[in-house]
């Protein structure tokens, strides 16, 4: 295999995000498709996410918005003729449709060759069974376990390893199909769920290790045999809690060397034997009284922990990946300027520390239970960076958004101490307050390390947060006391809240006594050889690595961490905002700390600072930076209002417009843009519910544009009178104008800024991009000089479609005041096109029946 032999590649997208697939598949998509065009070798990519920005933006040399099946796959390899099949970046889902291509022999008629790993890789990705013999080949040490097709075999296994167990599905359709079970009851709901989430209606029983020490590792490897890793990193919480509901640290906190090497080898050995070409991740259980491990999970493709590995160390991950895919060695990998040469064969060190935190739906949906189990639930994650694991910690907490954690010590709670015993053996979302209330009360530190089978250590550093904010309290204006606690990773917020002053009157006090942030890179040698990432992180110490950049310098405050509702919605908006801000001239700055966001794309933006959304961190930021001009983005409007007061250009895209819901089946509604003195119409979009085309189905459809010859000319007549209506706001930006029917005739009904779901549909139906039109009349500029490449709709012969999809299933909510099918409780979109609506609207079905639409 070499550069002429694989000229075409074709990469299968992970489609709708949900709970498991946030953006680190698109970004990875984004990251290696790029690289691997640079190899000269063209890009075949197939999505139905609405919101992929791989699919946008030259990333790929060609994109089908296609259903992701394996029959319509089959079509796309027989169009195309790709040389190689690459199958790390499409998630459990794209293993899945590869395996169903092999099976159909699919790649051996077409002569298309599977990269990176063996076809009996596949197998055992989807096959957990096959991958635990692999392993008991090797050596390794994993947990007995069983394959089983019916109750009677599940009882048998029962019988001979005992309570507790964990049930998963063999070839599940989600990531999140484990359960822990205590006793029959929970045991016989855990089979009915595994045997219908599986493709081959098959689970497997496997014995619990609850509450042992979970370690994860990922490394990296060529096709010469040549490997290293990349990042060892550590749950917070025990196993027993699915590591993406956990806290995890990087690097690795209370693991000894021995026990690091042991972990190290065995990691190498794996990626070895399998053959893997490319990244892998691999969980291990650690009994931390006997030091006995087992090897709990092989993931090669790329996951969240791939994604966290590259932004804890600064490692370019997905570009090495890339490059190993066109069967370059490590050795021979040519990285940008920036980079050392031998970057691809150091193994990275840190002089920093990592902590992810994961972020839950229970604002939205409220009748999930809190429980942490092995079902995963959270929707996302933030990261904090810092010197210390106190201020790495307090940093993520405050990157949440959660207003709760400023002066976290110092908020009691109310629970009975039965009530705190429970939530301690028991633990919820959220238990850090309850963790720091036990301290509070006085709990032992070895009684609580026992009670929740977390290390010892960890709340030793919980201890250390009370005894700085006591002191903070306590020493109001105390110069040594607020530069302890910026130290460990206080805010202004924080003291103000302590001394009951404003944040300002902390902040002047702060830079009286030369209490300043300053930056450090995060690069992925500790400062022995110079790296240029462009990547960093705030911290109180005296040398400051962060520069400001030359030119005309713009600052996005990015979305955070993915969640209901918002999902990767935003993530591509401030995506699309960096790739046009760049190409418009300006150096771009994102403020971001979601380590899953596409946006933190090397491509996308010259600087990047991991930092949480609070204004004190946002402040240090800009006094390196002093932008032009700062982007804030949905959801973020507060937040823009504050920075506006303090004297800073602000353009703010947002949802401040009121909104009216229109309670009608089909809406049809006017799509526009306006520079704030003219307007235009995109076209006209409709609104159809999804139960009046299908049974059973949540929420609805957006038809764009609709066919409706009578509506058409309605709405054309109403051109004039739409104008109006928007030239009275006075803004420019992109609106819908709801439509309402009275008295069998159309009607101006509301007015509300254009929902980034549509803005995509948009986008991807007229192929132009509708965010790269906002963008520029935001910046003042002329209508006419912005719509230059806008298409004629009325020559557009396709009808693009899209639906939300919902995480009831997955979360088990099955209440119907609940399952309601809202916007807000959507966590991915799906997005089919046809040559009339009905076509259309069957490719939107196909492939999804897993989920609501």
């Amino acid at each position: 295999m070499n550069n002429q032999v694989i000229s075409k590649v074709l990469i299968i997208g992970a489609g709708h995000n949900d709970i498991g697939r946030e953006g680190q598949h698109d970004a990875a998509v984004t990251q290696i498709g790029s690289a691997i065009r640079k190899l000269g070798i063209a890009v075949i990519l197939v999505d139905n996410n609405p919101f992929s920005v791989a699919a946008e933006n030259n990333f790929a040399d060609k994109v089908y918005i296609e259903p992701l099946t394996v029959g319509s796959l089959t079509k796309i390899i027989q169009t195309e003729q790709p040389d190689g099949l690459i199958p790390s970046l499409g998630g459990i889902q794209g293993v899945n449709l590869i395996q169903g291509l092999i099976r159909n022999n699919v790649l051996k008629n077409n002569q298309l060759r599977l990269l990176q790993w063996s076809p009996e890789m596949i197998d055992m990705v989807v096959n957990p069974a096959l991958m635990s013999n692999r392993l008991k080949d090797l050596t390794q040490p994993v947990i007995a376990s069983q394959v089983v097709a019916s109750q009677a075999e599940a009882d048998q296994v029962i019988r001979t390893v005992g309570f507790p167990v964990i049930v998963k599905s063999v070839a599940p359709r989600i990531e999140a199909s484990r359960q822990l079970c205590e006793d029959e009851e929970d045991f016989q709901q855990a089979l009915a769920k595994g045997f219908k989430l599986s493709a081959t209606k098959q689970c497997i029983v496997e014995q619990s290790i609850v509450g042992y020490k979970e370690i994860e590792f990922v490394g990296v490897r060529d096709h010469k045999g040549t490997a290293l890793l990349v990042a060892g990193m550590e749950n917070f919480d025990p196993v027993g809690i699915h590591s993406a509901d956990s806290i995890v640290f990087a690097p690795t906190q209370t693991i000894t060397d021995q026990e690091y090497q042991q972990f190290r080898s065995a990691t190498l050995k794996i990626m070895q034997a399998l053959h893997i070409v490319g990244s892998c991740h691999v969980q291990f259980a650690l009994d931390p009284t006997t030091q006995q491990y087992y090897v709990i999970k092989v993931t090669p493709y790329f996951d969240r922990a791939m994604a966290l590995a590259a932004r804890a160390t600064g490692y370019p991950l997905a570009t090495i990946v890339a490059n190993l895919m066109a069967n370059l060695s490590l050795a021979e990998i040519k990285l940008p300027a920036a980079y050392r040469k031998q970057t691809a064969l150091i193994e990275p060190v840190l002089d920093h520390i990592v902590c992810r935190i994961p972020i839950w739906p229970f604002n939205v949906l409220k009748k999930v239970s809190h429980q942490l189990d092995t079902v995963m639930e959270s929707t996302g994650s933030v990261i904090g960076i810092g010197r210390s694991t106190e201020e790495a910690l307090l940093k993520g907490l405050r990157a949440t958004d959660e207003s709760r954690y400023h002066v976290i010590a110092n908020q009691p709670q109310r629970y009975s101490e039965g009530e705190l015993i429970q939530r301690l053996i028991h633990p919820q979302a959220g238990r850090m307050l309850v963790l720091l209330e036990a301290l509070n009360r006085g709990y032992q530190i070895d009684e609580l390390a026992e009670l929740t089978k977390i290390d010892a250590f960890y709340f030793y550093k919980l201890s250390h947060i009370i005894a700085i904010e006591k002191a903070l309290r306590t020493h109001p204006f105390d110069v040594h006391a607020l530069g302890r606690a910026k130290y460990f990773g206080f805010t202004d917020e924080d003291a103000a809240a302590a001394w009951q002053v404003t944040p300002a009157e902390v902040a002047h006090f702060a830079i009286e006594n030369e209490i300043q942030a300053t930056f450090k890179e995060v690069e992925p040698t500790a400062g022995e050889f110079t790296e240029q990432t462009n990547t960093y992180y705030s911290t109180y110490e005296f040398d400051n690595e962060s520069s400001q950049l030359a030119g005309n310098r713009a600052v996005v405050i990015g979305t955070g961490a993915n969640r209901i509702g918002t999902n990767h919605a935003n993530d591509y908006l401030v995506s699309q905002l960096l790739f046009y801000l760049k190409k418009a001239d300006y150096q771009t700055i994102l403020i971001n700390a979601n380590p899953n966001s596409v946006a933190m794309t090397p491509q996308l933006a010259h600087k990047r600072y991991i930092e949480p959304k609070q204004v004190s961190d946002i402040l240090n930021v800009l006094a390196i930076e002093k932008p032009a001009v700062i982007f804030t983005t949905y959801h973020d409007y507060r937040l823009g209002q504050q920075l506006t007061k303090l004297g800073y250009q602000v353009v703010q895209i947002n949802n401040s417009l009121p909104r009216e819901q229109i309670k009608t089946n089909d809406s049809p509604a006017v799509e526009v843009i306006t520079d704030g003195s003219d307007v235009a119409i995109f076209g006209i979009s409709e609104i159809i519910a999804g139960n009046n085309l299908r049974s059973g189905v949540r929420g609805s459809v957006e038809v764009f544009p609709i066919q409706d010859k009578a509506e058409n000319q309605a709405i054309k007549a109403l051109s004039t009178e739409i104008k109006q209506r928007v030239l009275a706001f006075g803004v420019p930006g992109l609106y819908t104008i709801r439509l309402t029917i009275v008295d069998a005739a159309l009607h101006l009904a509301t007015i509300e800024p254009m929902s980034l779901a549509t803005m995509a549909l948009i986008s991807k139906a007229s192929g132009s991009s509708v965010t790269r039109l906002l963008l520029h009349v935001k910046l003042g500029e002329a209508l006419d000089k912005v719509m230059y490449d806008y298409p004629d709709l009325a020559k557009l012969a396709t009808i693009f479609v899209q639906a939300n999809t919902f995480p009831y299933n997955q979360l088990q909510i099955y209440d119907e005041a609940e399952t309601t099918g809202e916007p807000g409780h959507a966590t991915g979109t799906v997005i089919a096109h046809g040559k009339t609506l009905k076509e259309a609207l069957e490719a939107l079905n196909a492939g999804n029946e897993s989920t609501d639409f």
